[in-house]
């Protein structure tokens, strides 16, 4: 039966009970907000109550879908979760990876320059899924791109494009005489050479399989297929990594029996008002897998915004945006490009609002807040810590925040000659004296210091905001600024806002989302277009209006190339 007229009819309690003579395989459709992840935990469970904790093997696109997962305390070996890509690696050997050495390539082929790669972050995932509908840093990177995602799609190269050919010829070239293997590779001889999944599990489990493309899918179905039985759970609406190959069709071809297929029906997300139009919005698409699907019988609230665009947010979206806040909302920005969401947070650091993206955590342009040592936000931290309005944890400086705090500040009229030099020496744990002081601050810079802590937290803010260096001032300006405006406790509190593109956030939710219809020139000839490009963009949206709990605001078209919700 086609998938866009298949009714599921198994149940959870069936997976792995049934008659596997057709197929082993069970697919879990999970829509928005349904549970997927606590469902699949469950199973997880139940599989390593029958066949143990080393004969399960869960995997997922993102290490961010694996650690959640593995945040349930599942009673399995650390080993046995992780990204497809990082499972492969482990079984042929740990290779040395092509786009985390490109240095020769670089110097050889200046034309076709690929920005390097963090080993672990792409096995993790997370640069993998860094689609933010922005030009690529080299020029070689969109090739690469380009060639993965044909690859993945399992397309023979005699249906690429030329210049896509002629890249390939190239990089392989490159790898073979390096002796590297690319990531796409991993994938590709682990479907070629290795038969079994490690440690030959009795259990397979690939959750968020809508991200996984063609020849993903195929590996995870061959080494499915020597297991007793293999759960696909994944979401064909929630199809969004097109430009890594990533297809509804891999998910939902081949068919099979419809007692092996379980929906989730319950939303504990989507309110009616905004379920109702993501599930018009949706049902456009050419191809899918009909669910039923319910939302959380909450109303909420669809608005659209009379006016405001990402390139003029302050007035319109940000009044309601802090009404929220006030009321204790968590709220969400979203748009398809990078770039779109620059305007919203550069009002969000004039207004001293604190925002993150925790889904995107190495993205230092929409963390600007993170706690790293070195980081901005901790050297106000180690600096106010030691004022007596500082709050819950306030103590005396250590030479370790000295020397944080310190490194910072130019030295004319303020640190002693050599002194700088010698913070870095001190033992970090040791407190810092009024002798340590003494022999950093000249005399006059040291006595205003002091006579801070007769006044206002901010008052010795002020003091240090006036010495720093000119070219590190931007980046304390932020933190200083909500530590000044809040408290000192608002750097250490999890921020209330969201900003990030649709694919950033999928899997997220917040109270309050703020949703710009505009599209990227790429995205809008997509849309333009009929059949699978125009359903990539709406899937797009789907995801995007289903991240929701109460209010969905749609904001207003920058331009014409935009979507109508």
């Amino acid at each position: 039966m086609p998938a866009t007229e298949a009714n599921a009819t198994g149940t959870l309690q069936d997976i792995g009970q049934l008659d596997h003579s057709v197929t082993s395989e069970y697919r879990i459709f999970g829509p928005p907000g349904t549970g997927k992840t606590t469902n699949l935990t469950r199973q997880i469970r139940r599989a390593v109550e029958r066949f143990g904790q080393d004969s399960v093997l869960v995997t997922s696109f993102s290490r961010t879908a694996a650690a959640e997962l593995a945040g349930r305390d599942l009673p399995l070996s650390p080993d046995r979760i992780g990204t497809l890509h990082s499972h492969c690696f482990h079984a042929l050997g740990c290779p040395q990876i092509a786009e985390c050495n490109v240095d020769d390539w670089n110097r050889d082929n200046p034309h076709l320059q690929i920005s390097p790669k963090k080993k672990q972050g792409r096995l993790d995932g997370e640069e993998a899924a860094d689609d933010d509908g922005t030009e690529r840093e080299k020029s070689g990177d969109d090739y690469l791109e380009q060639l993965n995602r044909w690859r993945g799609m399992m397309i023979p190269a005699g249906g690429w494009p030329a210049v896509v050919r002629e890249f390939a010829a190239k990089w392989q070239q490159y790898k073979d005489a390096h002796g590297l293997l690319d990531f796409c590779d991993l994938i590709d001889i682990a479907l070629r050479d290795v038969p079994l999944a490690p440690k030959t599990p009795s259990v397979i489990f690939a959750d968020e399989a809508q991200d996984l493309n063609r020849m993903q899918l195929r590996l995870i179905r061959k080494w499915g297929e020597r297991a007793n039985y293999f759960i696909v759970a994944a979401d064909d609406d929630q199809t969004i990594y097109s430009f890594t190959g990533a297809t509804p069709d891999a998910v939902l071809d081949p068919d099979i029996p419809e007692d092996h297929k379980i929906i989730l029906k319950q939303s504990y997300r989507v309110p009616r008002a905004i379920h109702a139009r993501a599930v018009r919005w949706i049902e456009q698409v050419t191809r899918r897998q009909q669910k039923a699907y319910l939302p959380r019988p909450f109303e909420g609230e669809l608005n659209r915004l009379s006016g405001g665009t990402y390139k003029s947010p302050e007035y319109y979206i940000l009044k309601t945006a802090f009404q929220h806040l006030e009321q204790g909302k968590a709220v969400m920005f979203l748009a398809t490009c990078g770039y779109m969401l620059q305007p919203i947070v550069q009002v969000l650091r004039k207004n001293a609002v604190p925002f993150h993206n925790p889904y995107r955590r190495s993205n230092g342009f929409w963390n600007p807040l993170r706690m790293g040592r070195g980081s901005s936000a901790n050297r106000v931290l180690s600096l106010l810590v030691a004022h007596p309005q500082f709050g819950e944890g306030s103590r005396a400086w250590t030479c370790g925040d000295l020397a944080l705090w310190a490194e910072w500040l130019h030295s004319e009229g303020v640190i002693k000659r050599g002194a700088k030099k010698k913070l870095p020496s001190l033992t970090p744990a040791d407190t810092a004296t009024i002798e340590t002081l003494d022999d950093t601050f000249e005399p006059g810079a040291l006595e205003a210091l002091l006579k801070t802590f007769e006044g206002d937290y901010r008052e010795l803010l002020d003091w240090w905001r006036r010495r720093l260096n000119a070219t590190i001032f931007k980046r304390a300006q932020f933190p200083a600024d909500i530590a000044a405006a809040r408290s000192p406790q608002a750097l250490l509190d999890v921020p209330r806002v969201v900003v990030g593109t649709i694919h950033s956030v999928k899997g997220g939710e917040a109270d309050v989302v703020y949703l710009f219809p505009d599209l990227s020139g790429e995205g809008d000839a997509a849309y333009q277009q009929a059949g699978a490009p125009r359903d990539s963009v709406i899937r797009q949206f789907y995801v995007g209006m289903t991240r929701a709990r109460e209010t969905l605001y749609i904001c207003q078209q920058e331009s014409g190339m935009a979507v109508r919700i």
